[in-house]
């Protein structure tokens, strides 16, 4: 049987750390190179938060199908996954987890939670 979205999301943040709207803007701001990524289809973005500055929207989907963007040719970046709230981006880090790459977390709070901490995010209606 199927997973339910919540035992999925259950199983995600078991799996993979959280890291904070502030540790993750300190990263950037360091020497590491960190990729973002956001899954939430772009209409969402648009609709809520917006995505944060430079981040690349790529879809549970996407993930699911290996269909990934360059940013994602080195399973050994950095990435940190965020949605709105939190629950894709766990369960997007849990599925790059699952795919090979080792330095994956998501954003405690998502991008409420950046744009909470006064950090940008771009596309907002």
């Amino acid at each position: 049987m199927e997973k339910s979205f919540n035992e999925r999301v259950a199983e995600a943040r078991q799996a993979v750390s959280a890291i904070s709207a502030e540790q993750a803007a300190a990263l950037r701001a360091g020497s590491e190179d960190v990729v973002f990524i956001d899954p939430r289809p772009a209409a969402a973005i648009a609709a809520s938060t917006g995505i944060i500055q430079g981040a690349s929207n790529v879809t549970l989907g996407e993930i699911a199908s290996g269909n990934l963007p360059p940013q994602l040719a080195n399973r050994a970046a950095r990435v940190i996954a965020s949605c709105q709230a939190d629950p894709m981006g766990a369960i997007a880090a849990h599925e790059l987890q699952k795919r090979g790459f080792c330095r994956v977390s998501y954003l405690d709070g998502g991008t409420q939670a950046w744009l909470d901490a006064g950090l940008p995010t771009v596309g907002r209606q």
